[in-house]
């Protein structure tokens, strides 16, 4: 019991240290990678994020948004929160999976010298600020009112039209968490393969501008 009240509080200090010193901390893990820490951080920020979505959606009075629509078919609620929280799961995981896999590819062909199994560890603990979003939109949802969210997603469905598929999607994306969550991915780069800060910083711009054309055709986070 002692034994896994250590790790749970050696797992809370490291991910507090990628926001104190998120080099040190990528120094250390690279020499002991662990990818069940990793994806342990990934599961909570993609079930906070899920229970997130669950509330805003059982919130939405669908029967005003159907009228404000004027008229036409609409799911049952139930079958939106459900899609909402599996296409939230999905997108956690496959965000994650994707910019890794991105990443990695990038830096071979820049002569990086790393493992991909690294570079998701990494990942993952630099996701770190999209823990503090999910945790931020969690008490939101709460506290929202459904005219509230009728208004976000009325905000949603009437400037869809004005919007291209990839500056929704970059709106959707890079948020500032996510862009805190980038910062932290051009350290990891630096770290697991051995270059330039220069060739780090292109690596993850390339992967994330690639990740933003994929999600105009993929719901990803």
């Amino acid at each position: 019991m002692n034994s896994r009240g250590n790790r749970r509080f050696d797992f809370i200090l490291g991910i507090m240290k990628c926001i104190v010193s998120p080099q040190s901390l990528f120094k250390s893990v690279l020499e002991k990678p662990n990818l069940t820490k990793a994806t342990s951080l990934i599961l909570v920020i993609a079930v906070v994020a899920a229970w997130a979505s669950f509330n805003y959606m059982s919130k939405l009075p669908l029967t005003s948004l159907l009228q404000q629509e004027g008229g036409g078919m609409f799911p049952e609620q139930g079958q939106l929160m459900i899609a909402s929280v599996v296409m939230t799961l999905v997108g956690v995981f496959g965000t994650w999976f994707t910019s890794s896999a991105l990443i990695h590819g990038f830096a071979k062909v820049l002569k990086g010298n790393g493992a991909f199994n690294n570079i998701l560890i990494l990942a993952g603990y630099a996701s770190m600020p999209l823990l503090i979003q999910q945790l931020l939109r969690l008490v939101d949802s709460f506290i929202v009112s459904p005219e509230g969210a009728l208004q976000i997603v009325g905000f949603l469905v009437s400037a869809g039209p004005l919007l291209n598929p990839i500056a929704s999607a970059a709106a959707h994306i890079l948020t500032i968490f996510r862009l805190w969550s980038i910062v932290l991915l051009v350290i990891a780069v630096r770290e697991n393969y051995k270059v330039s800060m220069a060739r780090s910083t292109v690596v993850t711009i390339l992967s994330f501008t690639a990740v933003l054309f994929i999600s105009t055709f993929l719901p990803l986070m």
